[in-house]
């Protein structure tokens, strides 16, 4: 969860136990972030609050975020394809993520988050059982830039883009093209959101500096995860992706409720 105030982590003077627990949590949202094209925080994050304050967690996903989005869009190859489809959506939900994170100072992010978790659970468990989504798969020229301010400004609010994670998944894209539009989205969502917490004096440089030392370990699981994203049928992928939203979603219930 998102502090109101900036602190101060040295990954040097934590202890060998919390530094393992750290490193486990990078390579861990790094791998499914590889694999299936989101998780890094989300997944990454439950583990690391079992040693650090969470608000230390989110600090230190800044860098490896912003540069597993640069890589992983172009690696995945259809970086043009995605922009020029969804480019109605992504230049909204810059201004979403922008106004999203001006609320952090009077919208409890506990209540937001709890009620993010439930509709990832709720929407995924209704893909899985009920199909596509017909209105979303026949209209997003319409769809998508109300999708992207509204998703945005919750991103924003929260500090993590399930919901957006949701919507494309229920697209049923392509995985390549579904992981270059994650990557996408994800990319254009944090630069507004990581600046409007810099203008808003509630991040420090000690916490970039800690952070561009995690992206070592979270590289190494990205690697790891692209690797193992090529050898898996469109099938396999699409479940796996139910999966991890379903651990998502869970995962902000327990961030709200804690």
């Amino acid at each position: 969860m998102l502090s109101h105030g900036a602190c101060d982590l040295s990954l040097l003077d934590l202890p060998t136990a919390t530094l393992v627990v750290i490193v486990a949590g990078l390579v861990v949202g790094a791998l499914a972030k590889g694999t299936l094209g989101a998780g890094l925080p989300a997944l990454g994050l439950p583990i690391m609050v079992m040693r650090i304050e969470p608000a230390e967690a989110v600090a230190l996903f800044i860098v490896p975020v912003l540069i597993s989005n640069i890589w992983q869009a172009v690696e995945a190859g259809h970086l043009r394809e995605a922009a020029r489809k969804f480019w109605p959506f992504l230049a909204m939900l810059v201004i979403g993520v922008w106004f999203g994170a001006g609320a952090l100072t009077t919208v409890d992010p506990k209540k937001i988050t709890l009620g993010l978790g439930c509709l990832v659970v709720c929407t995924t468990l209704a893909q899985m059982f009920t199909g596509s989504l017909k209105i979303l798969t026949g209209g997003t020229r319409y769809i998508n830039p109300l999708a992207g301010v509204v998703l945005g400004a919750c991103g924003g609010a929260t500090g993590t883009f399930a919901a957006v994670i949701v919507y494309f998944a229920a697209l049923r894209l392509h995985k390549d093209l579904f992981i270059s539009q994650l990557a996408l989205a994800a990319m254009f969502g944090s630069v507004p959101l990581y600046l409007r917490l810099l203008a808003d004096d509630r991040l420090s440089w000690a916490q970039l500096e800690a952070s561009t030392l995690a992206l070592v370990p979270a590289s190494l699981g990205l690697i790891a995860g692209f690797w193992l994203r090529s050898r898996i049928t469109e099938i396999v992928f699409r479940r796996a992706v139910w999966m991890c939203l379903l651990l998502l979603g869970t995962a902000l219930i327990w961030r709200g409720l804690g």
